[in-house]
């Protein structure tokens, strides 16, 4: 099947939402408040014509980039004398422990190489009908409302279902909702950014966790600890994620992952795995809803690739518009819409000198919205990834990340994306109900006060 072409001058494109810059003359207290509000609204309105900005902040030089050679230098070709910020680090710590998320040197490297054959495309196959069934409970439950509904919660509902599912198919002695209920208090943890934060204590300095943060943490690491033990003493430790992280082993030596990098590693493909792709399912069905005629063409697709069954694992391929159109908005509304980076070395950024101590903003909200990069860069537009069309740089569209360290999962999100999206437009058509929708950073980019839409059985 051909994949459709909507071909659309820039008149006849949807504008989504974006992010207001901070005018340059606010005074520090505005800028201080807005950084904790929605540290997005913080970029200078210049980095979406320029690619590099470099100025003093709290005592430290900051390079911000906006560029693909200026994101590559920091991320591939100079990556290990860069290091995650403190602030990330002093966050997210507390809750990974030393997963390779945070890790760092030897630590990374080691994890590294021993999960890499687990994220195999031939691997992941196995957790193609959990997507499909998690698919169709989501069409169920929107179809089945009478009123708008905030659709953000449904798909953090959608793809928790599938990490769960996919972590643990095996749950004998296994509470999994009071696990759920503590994994949520821990993403509440980690995105609750406090004033505090902004203050640039040393990284060794730990962050304080509120009660429920560690009741929520106990809670998660006993429960995986009775999992791994159970399961180590089983012959056969199943064909899940914690089954596949037990029986992992680096090609070359031959190494396995401890207990206790198990356990992080769990926790960090919860937090990371299962909120982006919600987001990047709801930021998609906010830019469906406001475009019929690209709405029209992937129902056509849904149509024609699936009919009205299930998907099938050799159909996903097919779903060519639906995969353009997770990508779009993921150029839109990256989930990590900027990184950040800390030289622990001197090193340069595209010739820009750059010291030990210095901090790296890769701004890939700017990257991706670049007026000098895109064509009506602010504009809807899923033809922009056709074949023929969609950029060769690797480093223009930074939605998993780039070099050594680019995301493990991304195979495993955009497939469970694309099954989602085309399912439930298969079954449903979607329309706004929105009032003012406003792109916030909380980690994540996230819709503020979440996003009502309205289904109706097609």
């Amino acid at each position: 099947m051909n994949t459709p072409v909507l071909h659309r001058s820039p008149s006849e494109l949807f504008r989504p939402a974006e992010v207001q810059p901070l005018a340059s003359d606010v005074s520090w207290r505005e800028r201080t408040r807005t950084l904790r509000d929605n540290p997005l609204a913080t970029i200078p309105a210049s980095l979406l014509k320029q690619t590099y900005l470099s100025g003093p902040f709290m005592g430290r030089t900051v390079h911000q980039v906006s560029g693909p050679s200026e994101v590559k230098a920091v991320l591939q070709d100079s990556f290990m004398a860069w290091r995650k910020s403190p602030l990330i680090l002093r966050m997210l710590t507390p809750i990974l422990g030393d997963a390779i998320l945070v890790a760092h040197n030897d630590s990374w490297k080691r994890q590294r190489m021993v999960l890499q054959p687990a994220f195999a495309r031939r691997k992941l196959d196995r957790f193609i009908p959990l997507m499909v069934s998690a698919a169709n409970q989501a069409a169920d439950r929107l179809g089945a409302s009478q009123r708008p509904i905030d659709v953000s919660e449904v798909m953090n509902d959608t793809t928790f279902a599938v990490i769960e599912r996919a972590l643990f198919t095996d749950v004998e002695g296994f509470d999994r909702q009071a696990v759920r209920q503590a994994i949520e208090a821990l993403l509440v943890e980690i995105g609750n950014v406090r004033y505090s934060d902004l203050i640039p204590f040393p990284e060794w300095m730990p962050r304080l966790m509120s009660a429920e943060g560690r009741s929520a943490r106990r809670v998660f690491r006993t429960a995986v600890d009775a999992q791994l033990k159970r399961r180590r003493r089983l012959d056969d430790p199943e064909e899940d994620l914690l089954g596949l992280l037990l029986a992992v082993r680096s090609e070359t030596t031959g190494e396995g992952l401890s207990d206790i990098d198990i356990r992080d590693t769990l926790m960090t493909f919860v937090a990371a795995g299962h909120e982006t792709t919600a987001i990047a399912l709801t930021w998609s069905l906010y830019l469906i809803a406001n475009d019929p005629v690209c709405q029209a063409a992937l129902q056509q697709e849904a149509e024609g690739v699936i009919g009205r069954g299930d998907v099938q694992p050799d159909q996903i391929a097919s779903l060519s518009l639906t995969r353009q159109v997770i990508e779009e908005a993921l150029r839109l509304f990256p989930p990590a819409p900027v990184l950040g980076r800390r030289a622990i070395a001197d090193t340069e950024v595209c010739g820009h000198r750059v010291q030990k101590g210095d901090m790296a903003l890769l701004a890939f909200y700017a990257l991706q919205r670049h007026e000098t990069l895109w064509d009506h860069p602010a504009h809807f537009d899923p033809d922009r990834w056709t074949r023929d069309r969609r950029p060769t740089d690797r480093y223009m569209s930074m939605a998993f990340g780039g070099g050594p360290r680019a995301c493990l999962g991304a195979q495993f999100a955009m497939t469970e994306a694309s099954i989602i999206l085309a399912t439930i437009l298969s079954r449903l058509t979607v329309e706004p109900a929105h009032g003012v929708v406003e792109p916030v950073m909380q980690v994540t980019l996230r819709p503020r006060e979440g996003m009502p839409l309205v289904f109706t059985p097609r």
